[in-house]
C-alpha cells in the first residue's frame, strides 16, 4: 500500500496480483499523529474514537484489505510504503469499525513499513521479500540512570548474555565505539533511552534527556562508519520516544524523509523497530521484554509477525467498555512499528547464532 504526498494532500494506492486498489482521490491528512496527540495529552478514548471514524470513511482501503484477507488469510502481508511525513498510524485502521470493533490492521495482518532510503553506496535500498534469518548475539545500551522499570528488559538481555552498556557504568560513547567495530556476530542492537524529535535535524537525538554529552545525535551518527551494521546486518530496536518519526526538511527530494530508521537502514541494518511517539517507561520495558521473549518462544515467527502477535494480545485484552488505563497499553503497543523484510526471523542466542545448550 503506497501513500504519496502532493503538497498538503495524500493519495493511497495498493498493488496486488489479485486485487489492486486504484489510486484514491487526494485528501487532506488527518491531524492525529500519535506523537503529537500524546504530547498534547489527548485522552486515549478520543484517540480511539477518532481513528474509528477515520477507518469508517476510508471505505475503499478497508474493503480492499478485507477481500485480500479473506483470500490469503494468515499468509497476507501488508507493506505500508508511506512516502509522506503526515504520520498516519495505519496499523490502527479498523477493518469494520462500527460493525465488528477492534479489527485493527496491525493486529490481524502481518504488517511492515517502508520508505525511500539512499544507502552509503548511493544506491536506492530495496525491500527484500525472501525468507531470511537474522542470527547472532545482542548488544544493548540501557539508560538505567533516567528510565524507570528497566529491570524487565535488563533481565531478558542478561539471559541472552548480551553485551550491555549501562549509563550507570558506561559513557554512551563506549556504545558508539562498539557500533563502529567490525563485527559479524550481532543479531540485535537494542537501545533503551530517551528520544528527542524536532523539525531541526541537529536536535534529533537518542540518549539522555538533559546531558547533551550522553546523546547520540542523528547528524553526528550520519558522519560515522557504523561498521557493525555492514558486517552483521542486524536488527535495530530503538526503544526510545519518537524513534521512528521522520522529518522532511525543505531541502530534501520530494517524498524523502530523514530520521533514525532511515539512518540505520542506510548504514546496513536489516530492519528497524521504533516508536511513533512518546511511550511510558514501564510499558516500553515490558514491551521489549515480551518481544524478545516471544522471539525465543516462537523462533519460526518473523519480526513482523511477533509485533502482530503482541498487538493482537493487547487488543484481545480490551474490555467492552475500556477505561483510560485500559487504552494506554493498547495505544503504546501500536506505537511500535517495523521497517524491514516481512519474512525476517530473529534468532537470538548467547553463543552468537549457535543453538542454546
Amino acid at each position: 500500500m503506497h501513500i504519496y504526498q502532493d503538497e498538503d494532500k495524500y493519495s493511497v494506492w495498493g498493488g496486488n496480483a489479485v486485487t489492486p486498489l486504484r489510486k484514491t482521490q487526494p485528501n487532506k491528512p488527518p491531524d492525529f499523529s500519535l506523537g503529537s496527540l500524546v504530547k498534547e495529552q489527548v485522552i486515549p478514548e478520543d484517540i480511539q474514537n477518532t481513528l474509528s471514524w477515520f477507518s469508517h470513511i476510508n471505505r475503499k482501503i478497508r474493503i480492499w484489505l478485507k477481500e485480500l484477507r479473506q483470500k490469503f488469510s494468515e499468509q497476507l502481508c501488508l507493506v505500508i510504503a508511506d512516502h509522506t511525513n503526515f504520520e498516519i498510524p495505519w496499523e490502527m485502521v479498523e477493518l469494520s469499525p462500527y460493525k465488528e470493533p477492534h479489527q485493527y490492521i496491525g493486529a490481524l495482518i502481518t504488517t511492515v513499513r517502508w520508505r525511500k532510503v539512499i544507502d552509503d553506496d548511493d544506491q536506492d535500498l530495496m525491500l527484500n521479500f525472501q525468507a531470511d534469518e537474522c542470527c547472532g548475539s545482542a548488544i544493548a545500551y540501557v539508560l538505567d540512570t533516567e528510565l524507570k522499570g528497566v529491570g524487565l528488559e535488563l533481565n531478558i538481555l542478561e539471559r541472552l548474555q548480551a553485551v550491555i552498556y549501562r549509563s550507570s557504568t558506561h559513557n554512551i560513547k563506549a556504545f558508539h565505539t562498539h557500533l563502529q567495530q567490525n563485527d559479524s556476530s550481532c543479531g540485535l542492537v537494542y537501545i533503551s533511552s530517551h528520544g528527542t524529535f524536532s523539525k531541526k535535524l541537529h536536535e534529533i537525538a537518542i540518549g539522555s534527556l538533559d546531558k547533551k554529552e550522553q546523546q547520540l545525535k542523528l547528524l553526528a551518527l550520519r558522519q560515522c562508519s557504523l561498521n557493525l551494521f555492514k558486517g552483521s546486518q542486524s536488527i535495530v530496536f530503538i526503544n526510545a520516544c519518537h524513534s521512528s518519526r521522520q522529518e522532511a526538511p525543505s531541502f530534501t527530494p520530494h517524498g524523502y524523509c530523514v530520521g533514525f530508521v532511515e539512518l540505520f537502514l542506510a548504514k546496513g541494518a536489516r530492519g528497524v523497530i521504533g516508536t511513533l511517539g512518546a511511550v511510558g517507561d514501564s510499558h516500553a520495558a515490558k514491551f521489549a521484554h515480551d518481544l524478545i521473549q516471544e522471539s525465543l518462544r516462537s523462533p519460526k515467527l518473523s519480526v513482523a509477525a511477533l509485533l502482530r502477535e503482541l498487538r493482537f494480545r493487547v487488543v484481545k485484552n480490551l474490555p467492552e467498555q475500556p477505561t483510560t488505563q485500559d487504552l494506554l497499553p493498547f495505544i503504546y503497543t501500536f506505537m511500535y512499528v517495523y521497517y524491514g523484510n516481512p519474512m525476517t526471523v530473529l534468532r537470538l542466542t548467547p553463543s552468537g547464532g549457535k543453538p542454546h545448550a
